[in-house]
């Protein structure tokens, strides 16, 4: 930027005035400060503040560093670029993004490319999602995310979707030093629960059998029980089964696993003779917990 003089006019004279100087007076020290301070910013003092092509962008634009977009319309759209959104629970959307928050990140001529991480409110459920316009839909459905939240680890080392959970074990004797592990806390002297089964207690009522209470019983789908195997995964410990009263209560017992030679000379495995848990092990129960109550939606105003 060049420099530049500004006459402000001629110095009064006579009374009270400057009578050392005649004619114009040139200041130019306003002028040399701006020259100074746009060579200092370069190009950004001569744009825009906001969300435009070209802008500087202020804070809170596109969610960053302030609030996130409250987004109303189709969050499949290609008028939602990227940014920190919001999807109110009325969006709609074939992606099924509505009532989640979502970390976009957008490109290409129609912005209608790209890739969301998805979050549901008051929950351990993360979601991803991405578009491909050569495969025909802008936008898929989101994907859930398997963590360590929503999974568990058996005692043979292999992982399975699950939630709420039981370890039934001697949490005082155990050797196994993973057995608290991640988000496990003890649930009374022979179990311990992850944060979804909180509340549930393990008690042990005679040799290798144990009830667990405080949940309301075994999980309605899926895999209900786990057997205890060795710590490499290489061999069951024992056979257990389980049994649920009307009130929720659950009982699980162990056996030996016993192998017994058919007429057509096959080994079938039965159960043998009650059992507690092996040290070195432990049993997986999948339960079905209470329905927390879920709070209000969020009250977020679209800027």
């Amino acid at each position: 930027m060049a420099r530049q003089e500004i006459n402000i006019g001629t110095a009064p004279t006579g009374v009270g005035g400057d009578t050392t100087r005649s004619g114009a007076v040139k200041i130019n020290a306003m002028t040399q400060e701006l020259y100074a301070r746009n060579a200092l910013l370069g190009t950004a003092s001569n744009v825009n503040v906001g969300t435009a092509s070209g802008n500087v962008m202020p804070v809170g634009a596109f969610g960053l560093g302030g609030a996130g977009r409250y987004v109303t319309t189709n969050p499949d759209s290609s008028s939602v670029g990227s940014g920190f959104n919001y999807y109110d629970d009325q969006s709609g959307g074939a992606s099924q993004a509505n009532g989640r928050f979502g970390i976009k990140f957008s490109f290409g001529s129609g912005l209608n490319q790209g890739f969301e991480l998805l979050a549901q409110p008051w929950s351990n459920k993360l979601y991803f999602r991405y578009s491909s316009v050569s495969a025909g839909a802008p936008w898929y459905a989101p994907l859930e995310i398997y963590h360590t939240g929503n999974t568990t680890r058996g005692s043979g080392g292999a992982l399975s979707a699950a939630s709420p959970i039981v370890r039934i074990a001697c949490v005082a004797t155990s050797e196994r030093r993973d057995l608290q592990e991640q988000a496990f806390e003890p649930a009374g002297e022979w179990g311990v629960a992850n944060d979804e089964a909180r509340g549930v207690t393990v008690e042990r009522t005679g040799l290798g059998e144990y009830r667990l209470s405080g949940s309301l019983g075994l999980a309605l789908e899926g895999w209900r029980t786990q057997d205890p195997c060795s710590p490499d995964g290489g061999r069951m410990l024992g056979i257990t089964d389980s049994q649920q009263d009307e009130d929720g209560t659950v009982t699980v017992r162990l056996f030996k696993q016993r192998w017994t030679l058919t007429e057509d000379g096959e080994m079938v495995p039965g159960r043998g003779a009650a059992i507690d848990v092996p040290l070195n092990s432990w049993i997986d129960v999948r339960l079905e917990m209470p329905k927390s109550e879920t709070p209000p939606p969020p009250t977020i105003t679209e800027e």
